[in-house]
């Protein structure tokens, strides 16, 4: 079984400038998820889907490989799920054949394991899901991660046989969540 991670991180953040290799801790804020990503027991290759070539260097620089994206798939009104269809049709990704599973994590959630990437994939696997998505312990979805069957990202209807699990990551999105994650 072929798995993969793609992590969106488009360029141009209002809020934060630079925000997904906005340094935490010393290190560039997608770095944490990453290295969440390739400690992952069942994600094979990783790649980052980029309109921004500072933002492509820092992830090959920490093991990820490269997607350049079209600047016209990575505007605030873009659907992440356009870019990631767009990325996942990519000769880079299916240069091996076709993936089976789609890791999509949030390039600005630090807080991102590779405990709760593989605990999201075996529940998939263990139920049969179409897709699994993090969510707080209300039970409300906080795009930390999804993972998702590679046929699935192409539906045109919303997925069925989903799953959830409790992760509870924050998204960073400015300067105070930062200094607040610095203080952690």
């Amino acid at each position: 079984m072929k798995i993969i991670a793609i992590i969106p991180a488009r360029g141009g953040s209002k809020r934060l400038p630079g925000k997904n290799i906005y340094p935490l801790k010393g290190k560039p804020l997608m770095a944490y998820t990453i290295n969440a990503c390739l400690n992952s027991k069942y994600i094979s290759e990783v790649f980052v889907s980029s309109d921004d070539e500072d933002i492509l260097d820092v992830g090959e620089k920490h093991g990820a490989k490269r997607l350049p994206r079209p600047a016209d798939l990575a505007d605030d009104a873009t659907p992440k799920i356009i870019a990631i269809r767009q990325a996942a049709r990519m000769p880079e990704v299916l240069r091996e054949g076709q993936p089976d599973i789609v890791v999509i994590p949030q390039a600005n959630s630090p807080q991102i394991t590779s405990q709760q990437l593989d605990a999201a994939i075996e529940m998939m696997q263990k139920h049969n899901l179409w897709e699994v998505m993090s969510t707080d312990a209300n039970g409300v979805q906080n795009a930390a991660f999804r993972v998702v069957k590679y046929h699935v990202l192409f539906n045109a209807f919303l997925s069925a046989h989903c799953g959830f699990l409790v992760a509870e990551n924050i998204d960073v999105h400015s300067i105070e969540d930062i200094k607040k994650m610095e203080t952690e």
